[in-house]
C-alpha cells in the first residue's frame, strides 16, 4: 500500500472511532436516573426514610435515609420509566386515639397528606418547595417538561379537601360531646368534600389528554373504584393514543379495562404464567384444564384473607382427592414470609406470587383482597368474588362434587 493509501486508511479509522465515541458518549449521557431537590419551610426532622415495597429486600422493604440540613434535601434513583414515588414526612402524620372493646387503639387518618408525591422519570430534575402545616406536607413539585406540574395542579385542589375530610373524621372518632344532629351535619359535609374531590378529578382528567400525571390520577382513581367501568371506559377513551400509548400508567389501566370485558361468568380465564413459586419451577394456569381450580387472591397482611384460609384449607382437604386445584397468589409479602406461612400452617394446595415484573392482579382486573374466582374445567369463569351477583362459593363446591 502507498503512502497516499495509508493515511486514506488511518483517516478512515480515526473517523469511525470518533464516531464510535460520540454515540459512546451519546449513550452515557442519557440519564438513567432523575434528582429531586427538596425545600420544606417548618421541616425539623434531621432525615427522612425513602421506601418502597421491594421482595427482593430481607423485610420486604428498600430504605433509603435521605439527611435533612436546613430544610433542604436531595433524593435520586435510578429509574426506567415514569414511576411514583411517595416520601413520607412523619411530623405531619395526624393520629389519635379511641376506645373499642375496653382497649386503646391509635388510628391514622389518610396516609397521602403526611407524604410528598411526584414523578420520577428518566433525567428528570425535580424541585419540591412549600411547607409543613396543618397537619399536611403543603408541598409540590414541579420539573423542567412540565409532568410534575400537572400533578401540582390537581394536588393542590385536591389535598386542602381531603385534610378537611381528616379532620372530620378525627372529629367523629374523639369528640364524644357531639350530638346526633352535629355529627350528621359532619358526616355530610365530609362526604360532599368526598364528591368535590372526585368531580376535580374528573375535570383534571378530561382537561389533560396528553398529560402522564392524569394519566397517573386515573389509574389510581380506577384501582380505588372511584369510577364505574362504563365510566372509566369514557374517559380512558379521551386520552390521547399518540402521546400516552406505551407509557405505563396508561399501560396498565388499559388492561384493567379489557381484563373487566374478558373475565366476566362464562368467559375463558386468561393465561397466567410464572417462575415465582415456592420451588422456582413454572407454573402455568393453561396447564391445569380438566380441573375445578380456584384462584385465591391472598396477603399475610390481609386480615379477611388470613381469616378465610382455613376454610380454603377445609376444602381443599374435602376434595382434593377429585378434580379440585387451588392455586394461591400472594401478593405483598416477602418470599420468606410466604414461604413460611404456607409451611407453618401446612397450605398444601399450589402457590404463586404476583411481583412488579410479572404483575398477576392486572389479567383478572383484582383490586381487593380476598379475591376469588372459580374456573370450570375447560378454564371458563363460572364464579368471581368480584361479580355483583352474591353467590355462596362454598355451595358452589359442594353441589359440583357432590353430584359428580
Amino acid at each position: 500500500m502507498n503512502y497516499k493509501g495509508t493515511l486514506l486508511l488511518l483517516s478512515a479509522i480515526l473517523m469511525l472511532n470518533c464516531k464510535q465515541d460520540k454515540n459512546s458518549v451519546k449513550a452515557e449521557e442519557t440519564p438513567k436516573t432523575f434528582t429531586l431537590n427538596a425545600h420544606l419551610e417548618n421541616l425539623e426532622a434531621d432525615y427522612l426514610v425513602y421506601y418502597e415495597k421491594d421482595e427482593s429486600y430481607t423485610d420486604g422493604y428498600r430504605r433509603d435515609t435521605l439527611w435533612v440540613k436546613d430544610q433542604k434535601f436531595t433524593f435520586k434513583d435510578s429509574v426506567s420509566d415514569y414511576k411514583l414515588y411517595f416520601i413520607t414526612v412523619p411530623e405531619a402524620l395526624r393520629s389519635y386515639t379511641i376506645n373499642a372493646g375496653g382497649k386503646e387503639y391509635k388510628v391514622s387518618v389518610k396516609a397521602q397528606m403526611c407524604r410528598m408525591w411526584f414523578i420520577g422519570y428518566p433525567g428528570a430534575e425535580i424541585t419540591y418547595s412549600g411547607r409543613v402545616d396543618d397537619f399536611m406536607v403543603n408541598a409540590y413539585p414541579s420539573d423542567q417538561n412540565g409532568i410534575n406540574d400537572d400533578l401540582a395542579k390537581i394536588n393542590k385542589q385536591i389535598f386542602p379537601l381531603i385534610n378537611k375530610t381528616d379532620s372530620i373524621t378525627v372529629a367523629l372518632s374523639t369528640n364524644n360531646d357531639l350530638g346526633e344532629e352535629e355529627s350528621e351535619q359532619l358526616k355530610k359535609e365530609r362526604s360532599e368534600l368526598y364528591s368535590k374531590v372526585k368531580e376535580l378529578k374528573l375535570e383534571f382528567i378530561k382537561a389533560h389528554p396528553k398529560s402522564i400525571a392524569a394519566s397517573y390520577v386515573f389509574s389510581d382513581a380506577y384501582y380505588r373504584k372511584s369510577f364505574t367501568h362504563d365510566q372509566a371506559k369514557q374517559l380512558f377513551d379521551g386520552f390521547d393514543i399518540a402521546t400516552l400509548s406505551g407509557t405505563p400508567f396508561y399501560e396498565e389501566v388499559k388492561n384493567r379495562l379489557e381484563a373487566v370485558d374478558k373475565t366476566g361468568i362464562g368467559m375463558h380465564a386468561p393465561e397466567l404464567i410464572t417462575k415465582n413459586t415456592v420451588d422456582g419451577s413454572e407454573f402455568k394456569l393453561s396447564d391445569l384444564r380438566g380441573n375445578y381450580v380456584l384462584l385465591d387472591y391472598w396477603g399475610t397482611w390481609c386480615g379477611p384473607c388470613m381469616g378465610e384460609m382455613p376454610k380454603i384449607k377445609e376444602y381443599y382437604n374435602k376434595y382434593s382427592d377429585k378434580n379440585f386445584v387451588v392455586v394461591g397468589v400472594n401478593q405483598g409479602d416477602t418470599m420468606a414470609r410466604w414461604k413460611k406461612v404456607i409451611e407453618e400452617n401446612q397450605y398444601n394446595w399450589t402457590h404463586i406470587q404476583t411481583t412488579k415484573e410479572n404483575n398477576l392482579l392486572v389479567p383478572f382486573n383484582v383490586n381487593s383482597f380476598p379475591t376469588k374466582i372459580l374456573l370450570d374445567p375447560e378454564g371458563k369463569i363460572i364464579y368471581s368474588s368480584k361479580n355483583p351477583d352474591k353467590v355462596d362459593m362454598y355451595k358452589m363446591l359442594d353441589g359440583i362434587f357432590t353430584q359428580s
